[in-house]
C-alpha cells in the first residue's frame, strides 16, 4: 500500500515551500500565477487531498478589510476609499467601510464590535483614529493587524505617511515669496496630527523670515467647507485683514473663496488663497486653487496593500511602511501681496 502524499511532499515536488502550498489549498491571494500551477499540479499528481488542519486556515479567513474613518471631508474619503479599493482589486480581499466619531463616548465598543461581527482579518485608521492610541490598543488586543495613514507615530509595523510639515513650510515660503508678511492660517480639525503638522510648518517659514505670528490670524478649523466659509467672515472683518489666507485643506479654502466672491473680493487681486491636498474641488473651483498636492490615493493604496500582504505573510518588514512627498501646484488664487 502507497504511503498516503502530505502537504511537505506537495511542497517538495513544486519546488516551493508549505506555507506556499497551503496559501494554494485556501485558494488566497497574492500567490503568483505559475507558481499556483505548479502547487495545483503537484497535487494532482500525487492525489493530494488536503486535511482538515490544512483547510482550517481558511475558516479564519473573511478576506475582509476595514476603513474606519471620521472625517468631514467627501473629498479626501473619496481618495482613501479609492486607493484602497485599488489595493483589493486583483486579489480576494474586499473592503468594508465603516464611520466612527473619534473621541466620542462608546467608540471602542463600537469598532470592536464591529470588527468582531463582519469577522474583519484586519483594519486601516485614517486621522483622527490613527491618533487615537486607545481605540488602537484596543483593536491590538483582537490580534488582527492594523495599517496607519498618517501617523503620528511611525514606530508602528505597517503605514503610510506624507511630510506635512515640510510641505506646509514650502508653501509659506511660497507665500512669502509673494510679498505676504499678513498671512492668516486656519488650522484643520484640532484631533489630526497632520493638522499641528501643518501649522508647525507654516510656523517654521514665518520664524525664518522674520515675521510675527499673530494669534488673532490663527483660526480653528475643522477641515469642512462651512469651516473656511464662517472662518473667512471672522477673519475679513478684522480691522487688520490679512492680504494671504492658507487653509490646512482644499474644502476649507474653497468656503474661504466662496465668501470672498459673495463680498466682491478679488482673489488673487485682493487677497491670496491656499490650500492643502490637491483634492478634486481644488481645481473643479473657480478661481482654482493653489494647494499642496498629497498623494492621498497613492498612500491609502500602500495602506491597503501592505495590509494585505502582512495578513498573508508576504513582503519583508520594510514593504510594509512607505513615507510619501508632496508638491506644490501654483494655480489662480496665489498672487503677489497688494500694495
Amino acid at each position: 500500500m502507497s504511503k498516503k502524499a502530505t502537504i511537505k511532499d506537495v511542497a517538495s515536488d513544486a519546488g516551493v515551500s508549505i506555507k506556499t502550498v497551503s496559501r494554494v489549498i485556501n485558494n488566497e491571494p497574492a500567490v503568483a500565477k505559475n507558481t499556483k500551477t505548479m502547487v495545483l499540479k503537484s497535487i494532482k499528481k500525487l492525489k493530494f487531498t488536503p486535511n482538515k488542519d490544512a483547510q482550517g486556515l481558511r475558516s479564519k479567513r473573511s478576506f475582509l478589510i476595514g476603513l474606519l474613518y471620521d472625517n468631514p471631508n467627501k473629498y479626501y474619503l473619496s481618495d482613501v476609499q479609492s486607493g484602497s479599493l485599488n489595493a483589493c482589486a486583483g486579489t480576494n480581499y474586499n473592503l468594508v467601510l465603516q464611520e466612527c466619531k473619534n473621541n466620542t463616548p462608546g467608540l471602542i465598543t463600537k469598532v470592536t464590535s464591529f470588527i468582531k461581527n463582519a469577522d474583519l482579518n484586519g483594519v486601516i485608521l485614517t486621522p483622527p483614529l490613527s491618533d487615537n492610541t486607545k481605540l488602537i490598543a484596543a483593536i491590538s488586543q483582537l490580534n488582527i493587524p492594523i495599517s496607519f495613514i498618517a501617523p503620528p507615530n511611525k514606530s508602528y509595523e505597517v503605514w503610510s505617511a506624507a511630510t506635512d510639515s515640510d510641505a506646509a513650510y514650502a508653501m509659506t515660503n511660497k507665500i512669502v515669496a509673494m510679498g505676504h508678511t499678513k498671512i492668516a492660517f486656519i488650522k484643520g480639525h484640532k484631533d489630526h496630527s497632520a493638522s499641528k503638522a501643518r501649522f508647525e510648518g507654516f510656523c517654521k517659514s514665518l520664524e525664518e523670515h522674520g515675521i510675527a505670528s499673530d494669534s488673532d490670524m490663527i483660526m480653528q478649523g475643522n477641515f469642512s467647507f462651512e469651516s473656511g466659509y464662517n472662518l473667512a467672515q471672522e477673519l475679513l472683518k478684522k480691522k487688520n485683514k490679512p492680504t494671504a489666507i492658507f487653509c490646512s485643506n482644499d474644502s476649507m479654502a474653497a468656503g474661504v473663496i466662496k465668501y470672498c466672491y459673495q463680498k466682491g473680493i478679488e482673489i488673487p487681486k485682493q487677497l491670496s488663497v491656499t490650500g492643502f491636498d490637491d483634492s478634486m474641488i481644488a481645481h473643479e473651483i473657480w478661481p482654482s486653487i493653489t494647494t499642496v498636492r498629497q498623494p492621498v490615493q497613492k498612500m491609502s493604496k500602500h495602506a491597503a496593500s501592505a495590509l494585505i500582504n502582512k495578513i498573508s505573510g508576504n513582503g519583508s518588514s520594510k514593504d510594509l511602511t512607505k513615507t510619501f512627498k508632496s508638491e506644490i501646484v501654483i494655480r489662480e488664487s496665489l498672487g503677489k501681496a497688494p500694495k
